[in-house]
């Protein structure tokens, strides 16, 4: 009864290989647990041409497979150690100190702020961005920090013509915890513009935040030049 099995078996093993399966999905076919068995068994096997094709097919699919398995499992991995550094490099940010949040506005002002124009007479602090988190952080710094009163405050909102004014009025107003009303709008692209941009394109347009002073704008720009000056052996 063995032996007609393993023969049986040995047949259907035959059949396969002869339509182009490999040895490992033969294994897994049949349950054959030893390579060296149909090593044995095809030892004197010749394949026509049909069964070399097939079975060429057959092992370009099984890597591409295995590729496809393997690209898979590697962008798992890199996500689970992405979120690894993300969560680690968090835990590493606490509460910032006033001193800390000091250099953190300068630095975020030498970046992103407005630089004092003498020519034009025009002497004020200014940063524009579309990041709700950055706009909050300077506005913590100048009250905090710099200590400016809230009613020399002034915001700006820059939008294209197809967003609507009141709809970013509310966002930037919670973001900012500024008055709705208190922010002046400006349109950005002009009518002669060329290229239309999709609707979404920047939905809560830019903020703009000012505060008018020659004090303030010089000091400013002390804190920068002084900053700049660290590494350079002034």
């Amino acid at each position: 009864m063995r032996n007609f099995i393993q023969k049986e078996k040995k047949e259907k093993a035959f059949g396969l290989r002869m339509e182009g399966k490999s040895y490992g999905e033969i294994r897994e076919l049949l349950g054959i647990k030893s390579k060296g068995t149909l090593s044995y068994w095809f030892k004197n096997l010749k394949l026509d041409d049909y069964a070399k094709e097939r079975l060429r097919k057959n092992t370009e699919l099984a890597q591409a497979r295995g590729l496809f398995r393997f690209n898979q499992e590697r962008t798992k991995r890199i996500q689970i150690e992405n979120k690894i550094s993300y969560e680690a490099a968090k835990k590493e940010i606490k509460t910032l100190k006033r001193s800390e949040l000091f250099l953190l506005g300068v630095a975020l002002y030498w970046g992103e702020g407005a630089k004092i124009r003498e020519k034009m007479n025009c002497y004020r602090l200014e940063i524009s961005n579309t990041d709700p988190n950055l706009i909050k952080l300077f506005l913590r710094f100048i009250r905090e920090v710099l200590n400016v009163d809230e009613g020399k405050i002034r915001a700006g909102i820059q939008i294209h013509k197809n967003i609507g004014e009141s709809e970013v009025r509310r966002f930037w107003a919670e973001k900012t915890k500024l008055r709705a009303d208190s922010f002046f709008i400006t349109n950005q692209a002009s009518s002669a513009s060329r290229f239309k941009r999709p609707k979404n394109f920047l939905p809560h347009g830019t903020a703009v935040v000012r505060v008018n002073g020659r004090q303030l704008a010089y000091k400013m720009k002390g804190y920068i030049d002084a900053l700049s000056a660290q590494d350079s052996g002034k």
